[in-house]
């Protein structure tokens, strides 16, 4: 009979164990399904951030080169405009001599005229209009052949780095 108490002790206490590692074994399992779910939900929603994030990024990269093709056609455009500038140099030079001689010999007549004696005070004073109308000719086109005589020095590349932001 000792036998058979311990006997039905050892089953009850191998039923309890069961009902009670059962009941707690379902309750790891619910907590594990339910981090499951969370991860794929994570999963999820990190690919779809990381899949919009690429799209901005993509269409980052297309902006940059539309800009940069853009800054490439007029920095093109300009150094053909100078090309064209600087390749009729010699010849705009010449013809501002003509204008500003030509503006020269009408001052110096003018300047006759007006010193002449007799002139009346209403012609004085238009002759001293129009020399200094012909002053203001003759300076500029100077201005103009010096500008343009000075395309024709080298400008030091340390003065450039200047206006290229520090590169050489």
């Amino acid at each position: 009979m000792g036998k058979l108490v311990l006997l039905i002790a050892m089953a009850l206490a191998g039923a309890a164990g069961w009902f009670g590692g059962g009941w707690s074994g379902r309750h790891a399992v619910a907590e594990l399904a339910e981090a499951k779910a969370l991860g794929k939900q994570s999963r999820e929603a990190h690919d779809e951030i990381v899949k919009g994030l690429n799209q901005k990024l993509a269409g980052m990269g297309s902006d940059f080169a539309q800009d940069q093709k853009k800054r490439d056609d007029a920095h093109l455009k300009s150094q053909a405009e100078l090309s064209g500038l600087l390749g009729q140099r010699d010849q705009r030079i010449v013809e501002l001599g003509r204008v500003k001689g030509s503006a020269q010999t009408q001052l110096v007549s003018l300047r006759q005229a007006a010193a002449a004696p007799g002139v009346s005070p209403e012609l004085h004073a238009q002759q001293l209009a129009q020399i200094a109308q012909l002053e203001k000719t003759v300076m500029d086109q100077q201005i103009l052949i010096q500008g343009f005589e000075c395309t024709k020095i080298a400008v030091p590349a340390d003065l450039l780095a200047v206006f290229r932001a520090g590169q050489p």
